[in-house]
């Protein structure tokens, strides 16, 4: 048998790594395992070359790694500031509403008045005036010093002013207008265990007094 018949086959393997790299955190990972499997083998401390790429390879998952943490926290900010914003749209609507109801109670009609505070005149539909609003009822509120009003909305379309008073006989004892957007309202700031009157007018910028006659008063006790 010949001499090149009894050498050493030489090697032919070719270095790979089958570990996942589909995402950022397999490729975290994968730096991690090939280095903590490279510090454990006895070639080592003579692979110097291999150990600077490995360095090289830890310091990019590093990176990937801070860069994942601040993407992370950055989509947290952002839906937490995308949640606060849909609130903050809703009350705009309803203090935007509140706003022109009440420029249109104080302007009485006037369309000087209404220009000279920046807003823009629009012309009423001539149809019938608004009749005072139907089904007022007044209760006990649920927080002390409040009862809660509750009313039909009917064919009003620029809101309510609401007025309470102590003794409806006496004009001194009525509070100033209240605006209200909704058929409902909570008055609040009241003497615990008084008895209160209350009613209801819609805003009517048709109307010579700019609402619709009021209800009659609703009486309830206060919290």
């Amino acid at each position: 048998m010949s001499k090149a018949k009894n050498a050493a086959i030489p090697d032919r393997a070719i270095a790979t790594i089958r570990a996942p790299k589909r995402n950022d955190t397999d490729r975290v990972n994968l730096a991690k395992s090939v280095k903590a499997a490279m510090l454990a083998s006895p070639h080592w401390p003579q692979a110097t070359d291999a150990q600077q790429a490995v360095a090289t390879l830890g310091t990019k998952a590093d990176g990937i790694a801070s860069s994942l943490a601040v993407i992370t926290s950055l989509r947290q900010q952002l839906a937490t500031a995308e949640g606060a914003l849909v609130l903050l749209r809703r009350d705009y609507g309803l203090a935007l509403t509140h706003l022109v109801s009440t420029v249109q109670v104080f302007s009485g009609g006037s369309a000087d008045v209404i220009s000279s505070l920046g807003f823009q005149v629009k012309g009423a539909p001539v149809s019938d005036l608004y009749p005072a609003p139907a089904g007022l009822t007044v209760k006990t509120g649920k927080d002390h010093g409040t009862v809660s009003a509750l009313w039909k909305r009917g064919p009003a379309r620029h809101g309510f002013v609401v007025q309470h008073a102590t003794d409806p006989a006496n004009a001194a004892t009525y509070s100033a207008t209240q605006p209200c957007t909704k058929s409902k309202c909570i008055i609040s700031g009241l003497p615990s265990g008084t008895v209160v009157h209350v009613r209801v007018a819609a805003v009517d910028p048709r109307a010579p007094s700019v609402q619709s006659p009021w209800t009659d008063w609703a009486t309830a006790t206060v919290r």
